[in-house]
């Protein structure tokens, strides 16, 4: 996800029990935030490291962000892969979506694959694809957690969103 406007730490996610693909936060109220879990063909998934802000440089996540005025959570999702990671994408199904601790503010991820180019390094300082037996091998943000651990189930087997197959 790309870095807030200001140096202020993201809000930690709580999990939510409404509908993954829910409305929106209410205008004015909050922001929704978008990611996603690209997969490459050995079902493995693209976790980018944050150089900033300090309090969570280091740590892992979804590539993603927010969703700007105007703008389709679907465009938002693709124009943040294009900004961070320079690829083209196409977007699955909804992994599952947070509710974050800033009132209003929501985290939604969905499942996508690279459709061009090689990913960079534009706003990361690595990129790392990783299998189910390495998703806890890095430290996530806290926002990304409930998610990883979702994500563990559908590729782990025990559970599943019927994309992509396999």
């Amino acid at each position: 996800m790309a870095a807030p406007a200001s140096n202020e730490p993201e809000p930690v996610a709580q999990p939510v029990a409404r509908p993954a693909a829910g409305p929106d936060p209410a205008p004015g109220r909050g922001r929704l935030v978008v990611a996603v879990a690209l997969l490459d063909e050995r079902r493995r998934v693209l976790a980018a490291r944050r150089r900033e802000p300090p309090a969570y440089a280091g740590m892992w996540e979804f590539p993603g962000g927010k969703v700007e005025p105007g703008e389709t959570e679907l465009d938002a999702l693709v124009r943040e892969c294009r900004e961070e990671l320079d690829v083209e994408i196409e977007v699955g199904p909804v992994l599952g979506e947070v509710e974050l601790a800033r009132p209003g503010w929501v985290l939604r991820v969905w499942f996508g694959r690279i459709t061009g180019r090689v990913p960079r390094m534009v706003d990361h300082d690595e990129l790392r694809w990783l299998s189910v037996a390495e998703l806890y091998d890095v430290r996530w943000m806290p926002a990304d957690g409930p998610l990883v651990d979702r994500l563990h189930q559908v590729l782990a087997g025990s559970d599943t969103v019927g994309w992509p197959a396999g």
